[in-house]
């Protein structure tokens, strides 16, 4: 049913002309949204578009400036976090608030727990029966699945953790659950088990408010899909209306010629990168492959396949145990990040925000960090060199920024990434490793970041891509190796294969 078409039900949720501004500038520009009981209203819009902004003003981080909001048809006020848990809104961040040493019983209850006889006292005794049986009967028969209880959640696959935030905020008595790219690092088949318990939730009566840039994904969950466009709300639409094509050009306000450029052109280049056998312990066992300047290869697997083990062990992050590494045809021993950084190896981690960026610094100083020598002419920081470096690649790649000293934790996603990606590229390295380049960013910024991947690879370069995301992979790969189990199962021809060919040997071991 298309819940915004049924006239005689009240909306749990509405917000008319919803306005916030940070200095002089407005974020959001006067937000209208409608979430009616049991419905999955997908929000999409390019990084900076202000839907960041209005997940938090619906979960009290941030105070609107203006506007109203009603829950079930009575105006509210939201004063902070905790009120808006009280409410019956709850969010679910894309960097998951768990506490990794407590198992899923005490993550569930934190700040919430049970106490025997119901006394207040900070020194009550802990009812851990009843909480362990809350905690059972909301993830066996609300979200039936079966966790470890008594695990830390350390030990716990993103998955398993993911679903003991969903049962956190369902023991809060969350009617409203607002979720943030939530199957971003998610597998195949770990992204079939949230959609599983996205469906349980809405038979319950949960609404679901699904921010992700997955289109395609979010076009088979969501009912409905609200596009914002430079802080305002340019469509709200059934999805029997829409296509990924058609959300991708009300999203830019244009339509998006090609997601995917021409793939990498040059032929048989020398091979830069080869393994023989490569062995960690535990995490990958023999793998031998090679990747030629000119060619982008990726890797493929699931979760604990040892794809992004591998890569860490290639810029000696962690020792490899047995095997050989020839950069240029020649044997080298990689055991540190500067044995990687000496043989012209670079290396772009997932986590951008916790391994890839100083978040408090500038944009050029993010910018010059790993080659600062070249700003370094004698004994101190050519500060002209390094705001000129800047400069010529802010114009360059397209990067939105006020000025090369903005700092670098008020860009969007998508140029944060291309700051990571220039980066290395002012190094000039032979090898380019990528591990989940386009997480978290926007349909429109992925495709600038393709494009300098397959520049990348055009001047000479050499790049390993790993990625959960196979028709990206498709998208601007030579080849594709699928690991499982921490070994190489099988090399497609990337022209050849297809997403399902790569799910069907990242599953279990063929023959």
């Amino acid at each position: 049913m298309n819940k915004k078409n049924d006239a005689a039900e009240t909306p749990v949720l509405q917000m008319r002309g919803i306005k916030k501004r940070f200095g002089a500038n407005y974020v959001l520009t006067g937000i209208d949204l409608e979430l009616y009981r049991g419905e999955a209203l997908g929000l999409v819009g390019e990084n900076g578009a202000g839907k960041s902004t209005m997940m938090k003003i619906l979960c009290g981080a941030h105070i609107k400036d203006e506007g109203e909001i009603r829950l079930k048809g009575e105006q509210i006020e939201i004063l902070g976090p905790a009120h808006a848990q009280t409410l019956g809104i709850s969010i679910i961040y894309q960097e998951l608030s768990l506490f990794p040493d407590l198992n899923a019983v005490e993550n569930i209850f934190i700040h919430r727990e049970m106490s025997k006889g119901g006394g207040k006292s900070l020194f009550a005794p802990l009812d851990r029966q009843t909480m362990r049986e809350r905690a059972r009967a909301v993830l066996s028969q609300q979200l039936h699945v079966n966790l470890e209880l008594d695990t830390p959640v350390r030990n716990l696959r993103l998955a398993e953790r993911q679903t003991i935030e969903i049962a956190k905020s369902l023991c809060s008595n969350a009617e409203i659950i607002i979720m943030d790219e939530p199957t971003e690092a998610l597998e195949i088949h770990e992204r079939e088990d949230l959609v599983r318990i996205i469906a349980k939730l809405k038979a319950s009566g949960t609404s679901i408010i699904y921010v992700s840039h997955r289109l395609d994904e979010l076009l088979s969950i969501c009912d409905r899909v609200m596009v914002l466009r430079d802080g305002a709300n340019v469509a709200s639409l059934p999805v029997s209306e829409l296509d990924v094509n058609k959300v991708i050009s009300l999203m830019i306000g244009k339509p998006l010629e090609q997601q995917f450029p021409e793939k990498a052109s040059l032929q048989n280049g020398p091979v830069l990168l080869k393994t023989d056998n490569l062995t960690r312990k535990g995490h990958f066992e023999g793998i031998t492959l090679q990747v030629r300047a000119g060619e982008v290869v990726g890797l493929a697997g699931l979760a604990g396949a040892g794809k992004s083990a591998l890569l860490r062990s290639l810029f000696g992050v962690n020792k490899y145990d047995n095997g050989q590494l020839f950069v240029r045809d020649k044997p080298v021993t990689i055991t540190s990040v500067a044995d990687a950084l000496t043989h012209r190896i670079a290396f772009v981690p997932a986590e951008r925000k916790t391994e890839g960026l100083f978040l408090e610094h500038s944009v050029a100083w993010n910018f010059s960090i790993a080659g600062i020598k070249k700003i370094i002419p004698r004994l101190a920081i050519d500060s002209r060199r390094e705001t000129s470096y800047a400069d010529r690649f802010i114009r360059s790649l397209g990067i939105k920024t006020e000025s090369p000293q903005q700092v670098i934790g008020g860009l969007s996603g998508g140029n944060q990434q291309k700051v990571v990606l220039a980066r290395w590229l002012l190094l000039e390295p032979d090898v380019l490793l990528l591990e989940e380049p386009t997480r978290g960013i926007d349909v429109n910024a992925k495709v600038d970041v393709y494009r300098l991947i397959i520049d990348a690879a055009n001047s000479g370069k050499a790049v390993l891509v790993v990625s959960s995301d196979s028709a990206e992979l498709l998208g601007i790969c030579k080849r594709i190796i699928v690991m499982f189990e921490g070994q190489v199962a099988k090399e497609l021809s990337a022209d050849e294969a297809d997403e399902e060919t790569i799910a069907y040997y990242s599953v279990e071991r063929r023959n």
